[in-house]
């Protein structure tokens, strides 16, 4: 995965807080361990505050983002866009005449992306990516890609690069949709539109 930047300010006060809670963790630890009355051997060393800080960066950029605790309280505000989207894409290169079948996959951490696009002659990786939230009609994706054709594409298609610009509804976040456009070498564009797959393993289309 590579890193992604986003407008939300949660990544200035966050390290803070967790900093914060890292230096009360270690002080009541060292407390704790005289209050038993345990010596640790000289191998052992009490938990110290940047070992602490590190575990708990960890534990936050891994798993507690996402958590409906921590977004309740504000401290993140990023929105969780891993897993399977399933939809189409209509392209420039034919006129928009066909809709192609397309698998969106996204592995996504507090600090880290990657962003998978597959068709049935094509791939495509993210390089860089930006996440918006600050944007009433609802977040945004904007990530450049490099797409790679697949040994059934058309010997005019070549490995090229390109930019997707992908916005959630503020009142679907099970639901992407945007644009993207390929580079100078192939000059082509058009509309993505993908549906989350639920843990059940269905997608829900977009409601009219």
């Amino acid at each position: 995965m590579h890193s992604y930047t986003t407008d939300s300010d949660e990544r200035r006060f966050v390290p803070l807080i967790l900093a914060a809670l890292a230096i009360v963790l270690a002080w009541g630890s060292s407390k704790f361990l005289a209050a038993v009355h345990v010596s640790l051997p000289w191998w052992m060393e009490a938990p110290s505050t940047l070992s602490l800080y590190g575990a708990l960066y960890t534990l936050f950029d891994k798993h507690l983002w996402r958590t409906s605790y921590v977004r309740k309280l504000g401290l993140s505000k990023i929105p969780n866009l891993a897993g399977r989207w399933d939809g189409f894409l209509a392209s420039s290169f034919d006129n928009f005449d066909k809709q192609c079948d397309v698998i969106l996959q996204i592995f996504q951490s507090w600090t880290q992306i990657s962003i998978f696009l597959t068709t049935r002659t094509s791939m495509s990786r993210s390089c860089v990516a930006v996440i918006q939230v600050s944007d009433l009609n609802g977040a945004g994706l904007v990530y450049q890609y490099q797409c790679q054709p697949l040994a059934n594409a058309r010997k005019s298609m070549h490995m090229h690069f390109g930019t997707a610009m992908l916005r959630m509804c503020s009142d679907d976040n099970h639901h992407l949709t945007g644009e993207y456009y390929a580079g100078r070498d192939r000059g082509t564009y058009g509309q993505i539109c993908v549906w989350k797959v639920m843990p059940n393993g269905k997608a829900e289309p977009p409601k009219d």
